[in-house]
């Protein structure tokens, strides 16, 4: 990822969100401590260390930050950081190069090239392609045959150099080398493309396959922590898929040639510890089988990885099933829907195709069929221990209801939904009910919500936010009481009608962190809570808690420091 284009590579709303963390002063500080190494303060709902690394081109080499968010490898708080490095260092170009604020007479290459004779020209490419190492790849990957084994060769030689110049004197690649390391499979993967582009579609799956053996290798010796090694090899593998689909109505011979190079490469040296990729080989395979002796060799490849598995010990049901899901796609393609069919009814146990059984029985308005399926899925993943399972069933059950009318069975399952945590049910079971019948279920519910607490968060989540959309600010005080953190949370909901309760409350939290404060991060977080006593017009409460604290903690000097910045 470069720093100048990070629009391409991060989430558009993360990117947005840590626009408006900069412009809003989120930034504390920051500062380069290394060549290239940034280490930023970011205040959110804590105050988070952001760490953030640029190589020497202007790639973002990696990103660390402490915040709890785990969707994706940028938070809002790297997205900001990242934002103000490049604004910093945009001004600091345009300082140093007066090129860069104010129009100068540029060398126009074309036309300066173009006065050379052909054997100055070859004469600058070979004296660039010495000097330079990135000037030599390129002339490298232009110039080889890329159908050929000596070009396949060359391709395999640059991976490796660039493998080797950011390997450590026992041949591993740390996190922070890994970005480097993979510049020669980026570089040979452009070359792929630009075959693909050409409508050499052959040769771009050898190369792609050149790059897939060598990142297989890699792998093995590096620490992959941001999937950099991993998302080269998924493009390699959607390379090699999409080719498979182009030809799957192709005539011969690309079709069949493609074909075999499949079936060889799923079981490459390098690829063998890594069934999933062997998987995705032959699933693209299966797509350009034509005849009966294809058909057999595919299964050869497929059984042979079936046999691998169990060898291992760690045969697991994820390779048994996509497997069954290759051979049922197999025979639908040969055998028509109704051998497809048996062959799906013959393996229910997997979750696919019992899912698969059920939506066509309820298709068919079979709902007895359905019915009976989803109850034994829902038996059969009960004993096996696996609760997400079981909801799949219990939510197949409960469609089946709503639309034979079974209306008490489906009140029984959305309110075993909603005292689960499920939010999505609680309108529906409100509307089965009249609002003399619901005033006592919503009592149970709410009842049941305040025993199946006990540190689950749905649970948690769903009775604090049934109890704000129904006004229950008492019930909400109370809750508030017994989690007296949560009070950030729900001021703003119960401020109104119980201000002073409120701020006690507040008082309460603030007196307790402080105490347990014992460096500058702590404190910033302890005078964040007063900011919000502030904002929750406890100006006066927060007043005396800071005088408070002077007096307690007098020898804090960080904390008497932070307490100064809180503006009333």
């Amino acid at each position: 990822m470069k720093l100048k284009v990070i629009e391409n590579s991060i989430d558009p709303i993360i990117l947005e969100r840590g626009e408006r963390y900069r412009e809003n002063g989120h930034i504390l500080s920051i500062k380069e401590v290394g060549p290239g190494l940034y280490r930023a303060e970011v205040e959110g709902n804590e105050l988070y260390d952001v760490e953030v690394h640029l190589g020497s081109r202007g790639e973002v080499v990696y990103t660390e930050c402490d915040c709890p968010y785990d969707m994706g490898a940028i938070c809002k708080h790297v997205a900001a950081v990242l934002l103000e490095i490049r604004d910093e260092l945009s001004h600091i170009e345009t300082a140093t190069d007066p090129s860069k604020s104010k129009p100068s007479s540029k060398v126009n290459l074309t036309d300066e090239l173009s006065k050379l004779s052909k054997e100055d020209l070859v004469a600058l490419l070979v004296h660039f392609s010495e000097e330079i190492k990135e000037v030599d790849h390129l002339l490298t990957l232009k110039f080889h045959d890329s159908s050929s084994d000596e070009g396949l060769a060359q391709y395999k030689k640059l991976i490796q150099s660039y493998v080797k110049m950011n390997s450590d004197r026992h041949g591993f690649v740390s996190y922070r080398n890994v970005s480097s390391a993979v510049t020669g499979a980026e570089l040979v993967m452009e070359k792929a493309e630009e075959e693909l582009e050409k409508g050499q579609r052959l040769s771009a799956v050898k190369i792609s396959f050149c790059i897939l053996h060598e990142m297989g290798e890699l792998l093995r010796s590096c620490d992959d922590s941001d999937g950099i090694v991993g998302g080269m090899i998924q493009q390699c593998l959607d390379l090699v898929h999409d080719v498979a689909c182009d030809l799957e109505s192709n005539s011969e011979p690309d079709r069949s040639a493609m074909l075999q190079l499949l079936l060889k490469e799923a079981f490459h040296t390098n690829l063998e510890d890594w069934s999933e990729w062997q998987l995705s080989l032959l699933q693209s395979g299966a797509c350009l089988i034509k005849n009966d002796k294809e058909r057999t060799e595919w299964e050869q490849q497929v059984v042979k990885l079936e046999e691998k598995e169990k060898r291992n010990s760690s045969y697991g049901s994820y390779i048994a099933e996509n497997v069954a899901k290759l051979r049922y796609q197999v025979i639908q393609k040969f055998d028509g829907e109704e051998q497809a069919m048996k062959f799906l009814q013959d393996h229910l146990e997997f979750t696919a195709f019992r899912k698969m059984a059920i939506v066509t029985a309820m298709e068919h308005q079979q709902y007895d069929k359905a019915l009976l399926l989803a109850e034994e899925g829902e038996r059969h993943d009960t004993r096996k221990g696996y609760p997400g399972l079981v909801d799949q069933w219990k939510r197949f059950r409960y469609d089946i209801y709503q639309l034979t009318h079974q209306v008490e069975n489906q009140k029984k399952l959305a309110e075993e939904f909603v005292v689960s945590g499920e939010y999505s049910y609680y309108e529906q079971l409100k509307e089965l009910f009249s609002k003399d019948e619901w005033s006592s279920v919503y009592e149970r519910i709410l009842s049941n919500l305040e025993n199946n607490q006990r540190g689950n968060w749905r649970v948690d989540s769903l009775y604090t936010q049934l109890l704000i959309e129904e006004k229950e600010t008492r019930r909400l005080l109370n809750y508030v009481n017994t989690h007296k953190s949560y009070v950030v949370d729900f001021y703003k909901h119960l401020v109104g009608e119980h201000a002073e309760e409120v701020f006690g409350l507040f008082v309460q939290h603030i007196v307790e962190e402080a105490a347990r404060a014992t460096n500058r991060k702590a404190y910033q977080k302890v005078c964040q809570i007063i900011r919000q006593l502030i904002k929750a017009k406890g100006s006066v409460h927060a007043e005396k808690l800071i005088q408070q604290f002077r007096l307690v903690y007098p020898n804090r000097a960080a904390f008497m420091d932070e307490l100064q910045k809180i503006k009333s």
